[in-house]
C-alpha cells in the first residue's frame, strides 16, 4: 500500500454497515446486561437477544463475501430455563 493509498481508505457501504452492525451489537450486550442484572426484565432480555441475533444473521451474510463466518457461543440455554421457568 503507498502512501497515498493509506491516507486516502475509502469504506464501502457493506463495510460501513459491519462496522455499524458491531456498534449495535455492543449497545444490545449492554441492555441485556442491564435488564438480567438490574430491572429482571425478562421479556426485554428475549427481545434484545432477538435483535441480537438478526444482526448477527445479517453480519454473516455481509461477511460471507470475505468467506468470514461468524461462530455464536451460545450461553442462553442455560438461561432459557431461568427466563422461561
Amino acid at each position: 500500500m503507498g502512501k497515498r493509498e493509506m491516507n486516502e481508505i475509502i469504506i464501502d457501504e457493506a463495510q460501513a454497515r459491519v462496522l455499524d452492525i458491531l456498534e449495535q451489537i455492543k449497545k444490545l450486550n449492554q441492555m441485556i446486561a442491564l435488564h438480567e442484572e438490574e430491572s429482571k426484565d425478562t421479556v426485554m432480555v428475549i427481545q434484545c437477544h432477538d435483535m441480537k441475533d438478526r444482526f448477527l444473521a445479517e453480519l454473516n451474510e455481509l461477511l460471507a463475501e470475505y468467506e468470514v463466518k461468524v461462530l455464536l457461543k451460545d450461553n442462553r440455554a442455560a438461561q432459557s430455563t431461568t427466563i422461561f421457568a
